[in-house]
């Protein structure tokens, strides 16, 4: 791996990992413990364009793993929560960017989607152990969609502004 490649995985894991701790001084609009409105994931949208899979998974999990060390939130539930979320959101974001049939506000709010999801799963079946957790998805979907629909702007903004994709060689 090149030393510019590096330099791009550490830009996008610290601006990820700045963003996952300074939304948590955001109120959330749910009383859920550990609800969050998810708008570090732009930067796994920001790097869709050139990256591979493994990649996108290293740039998500990063981004969480380092968050939640800042946050004292590692090795919790929320941050197995949020860890498959995260990783489970960025596999079908990948593969939906691929497809190349949704555009980033599509592709961002299927993520979201997929994360509120299985953190739910996580939570109901795991965590808490109550079925009628799953109640809650519909308040997920919809806060989700406004911060995926956000997160997609600025992805495409900051798109636009580089050329298209953070890996082409300059």
């Amino acid at each position: 791996m090149n030393n510019g490649r590096v330099a791009r995985f550490a830009v996008l894991i610290s601006l990820g990992s700045a963003i996952y701790f300074l939304e948590t001084l955001i109120p959330f609009p749910l009383p859920v413990p550990g609800g969050r409105w998810g708008f570090s994931n732009m930067v796994v949208l920001i790097s869709l364009p050139g990256a591979s899979i493994v990649d996108v998974l290293t740039i998500s999990a990063g981004k969480n793993i380092l968050g939640s060390l800042i946050s004292g939130k590692i090795a919790t539930p929320g941050f197995l929560m949020g860890l498959f979320g995260v990783s489970g959101s960025a596999i079908v974001m990948w593969h939906m960017y691929k497809a190349r049939i949704f555009g980033l506000a599509g592709t961002s709010i299927a993520g979201a989607s997929t994360n509120n999801l299985i953190q739910l799963a996580f939570a109901a079946l795991y965590v808490i152990r109550e079925p009628r957790l799953f109640e809650l998805y519909p308040y997920f979907f919809l806060t989700g969609s406004l911060s995926a629909l956000v997160n997609a702007y600025i992805a495409f903004e900051v798109l636009k502004r580089i050329g298209g994709s953070l890996w082409q060689r300059r």
